[in-house]
């Protein structure tokens, strides 16, 4: 595996895949803190179609978070380096921040969840 591929496994199933299963643990109902308890409870009410909407809000805001952080990354890559086994990964690619999208994007081959999300 080429190393800003091990970058883009680890921004998939590290950063997004793990945010986005706290959001369908809470719905779900399997988080006890009281936190988490508030929040099922406030989404009780709400109908399959809203949860939907919830779902898609939750990865796309997800979603732009990475995207914006790996763009930004390249903005900063004189003041500030990410190596993968002693490569820069910005020098791997034409675009980090596009990297997670389309159907041969990390997202689309590392995430639980697809391109699409939850």
């Amino acid at each position: 595996m080429k190393n800003i591929d091990e970058f883009g496994q680890l921004i998939s199933k590290d950063l997004r895949d793990s945010a986005l299963e706290r959001c369908v643990d809470i719905l779900e109902k399997k988080l006890k803190s009281e936190d988490c308890i508030e929040i099922n409870d406030s989404l009780s009410n709400l109908t399959e179609d809203q949860i939907s909407a919830i779902k898609r809000l939750v990865t796309n805001c997800v979603d732009t978070g990475i995207h914006d952080f790996l763009y930004s990354i390249e903005v900063v890559q004189d003041e500030l380096s990410v190596s993968v086994n002693g490569e820069e990964i910005v020098k791997q690619s034409d675009g980090l921040n596009g990297e997670i999208f389309t159907e041969d994007g990390w997202f689309a081959k590392y995430s639980r969840y697809g391109e699409t999300g939850i």
